[in-house]
């Protein structure tokens, strides 16, 4: 296969309210392995809330006051059961991780012990649960009385984490002999947030800039990813420069199916080479945390030293650049600065890079528009012509601005909209546009 390599991202939100986002942007392998990874929205379960009892009851109102202090009390019983199982993880204490589970159900002990064990070389830095009674549910057939509230997982990997992830967890808890213990996580047709732990034993490689978590029997991909990743750090800092935290996580999973588990979803993620994703707080003023990378191995394995290094110097750029990236940036512009960053250096000429778009031009069909949003979309059959659009375009300001320019343009428009990003480079979006169809043409003929 061709070391030519399209690395994109699409980057959509559905949503801008108080809650925990997920985004997911991917990198794009060469020839026909093209994708996209619109945002995958999660919202943050609300804080518990303590439900008021009147100053006196009537018989009537009774009840339920007794029924909402029942309520407090088991919420508090079982977040106190959730602080010993993140305190056993936090300490690596397995026999008190394991007193923290129902032993009724074997198969589920075992699996979370495996879970446990597979953290063993993780460097954690932080992990704890918050509770949320209201959305929770009563669970039959465990022969005692048996509640799934929703909980989030909060944690950060020392070194690398400047804030704490979260992902959502659906336990189902027991009363058994006055303890509330974990007996599932995926009942009543909710599943919990996985990570790679939650797929097998846990391989840890550390580079300069760089932590790679994946799984034993891949030593030798681990080791070169690690190697790619350290490499990307500098060469994205060159010309973002250095206000980010310039580490970076990566995570290898075993195959696609793994991929699909740790993303949340079941679209087809098949053609992706690497995909980053992060938290988005909604909180006005909240920068992204939990910044990973996750490779595809089937696709990362099928590309060359070359296409390695755009891949993930592409997805590391997207690392940097999460803070100054928001819904006022567009896609184009998100896609094709990744792009720029990741083919600097590669000795790639335009035609080798725009092959697609260089034989649509040959034929008369140059593009008339800058790529939408839509256009980014992994089942858009020409969408390595709309990543090849993206990086001229870019390319183009680079060379009228400088890459301190074009730093300053992708800042703009975050901030204020591509408008005053056009403004600022004393041009409008219509004149742009024209001038890089012009370009197109002229750089691809």
């Amino acid at each position: 296969m061709s070391d030519r390599t399209i690395a994109g991202v699409a980057e959509e939100e559905r949503t801008r309210r108080p809650g925990w986002l997920k985004a997911a942007v991917a990198g794009v392998v060469a020839f026909e392995l093209v994708a996209g990874a619109a945002l995958l929205g999660r919202d943050r379960p609300p804080a518990p809330r303590t439900p008021q009892a009147r100053p006196s009851a009537s018989p009537a109102t009774k009840p339920r006051v007794d029924g909402a202090a029942a309520r407090i009390r088991r919420t508090v019983e079982v977040t106190h059961a959730l602080e010993r199982r993140a305190q056993a993880i936090r300490q690596r204490d397995r026999g008190a991780f394991a007193r923290t589970l129902d032993t009724a159900k074997p198969a589920f002990v075992k699996s979370q012990l495996a879970m446990f064990d597979a953290l063993a070389g993780v460097p954690l830095e932080s992990w704890h649960y918050d509770v949320d009674p209201d959305d929770s549910r009563d669970v039959p057939g465990y022969g005692a009385e048996a509640w799934s509230p929703a909980a989030t997982l909060r944690y950060a990997i020392q070194g690398f984490d400047d804030g704490e992830t979260a992902s959502t967890q659906y336990f189902t808890f027991v009363h058994r002999g006055g303890d509330w213990l974990v007996a599932n996580d995926a009942d009543a047709g909710r599943t919990s947030s996985r990570d790679v732990w939650d797929f097998g034993p846990v391989s840890v490689v550390r580079g300069t800039h760089s932590l790679v978590l994946g799984h034993p029997g891949h030593t030798a991909l681990l080791r070169d990813v690690t190697r790619h990743a350290d490499a990307a750090v500098p060469r994205v800092t060159r010309v973002w420069g250095t206000g980010w935290a310039q580490r970076v996580v990566v995570v290898v999973p075993n195959d696609t199916k793994e991929l699909n588990g740790l993303l949340g979803d079941d679209a087809d993620y098949s053609r992706i080479a690497a995909v980053a994703v992060a938290e988005l707080p909604g909180d006005t003023g909240t920068h992204p945390v939990g910044n990973r990378v996750i490779v595809n191995p089937v696709n990362f394995r099928r590309l060359g030293t070359n296409g390695r290094r755009v891949v993930l110097t592409h997805e590391v750029t997207h690392v940097a650049t999460r803070d100054a990236s928001t819904e006022k940036s567009p896609t184009w512009l998100v896609e094709g600065f990744a792009d720029y960053v990741g083919y600097l250096g590669t000795g790639l000429s335009p035609r080798a890079i725009c092959q697609e778009l260089a034989a649509d031009v040959r034929k008369g069909k140059a593009p008339k528009a800058l790529p939408a949003p839509k256009d980014f979309d992994c089942t858009n059959e020409r969408l390595a012509q709309a990543y090849e659009s993206a990086w001229l375009a870019v390319r183009l300001i680079a060379q009228r601005t400088g890459e301190g320019g074009l730093v300053t343009f992708y800042r703009t428009a975050g901030d204020h909209g591509v408008e005053a990003a056009f403004v600022a480079m004393r041009t409008t979006d219509e004149s742009f546009t024209s001038a890089w169809r012009d370009y197109v043409v002229r750089t691809l003929s």
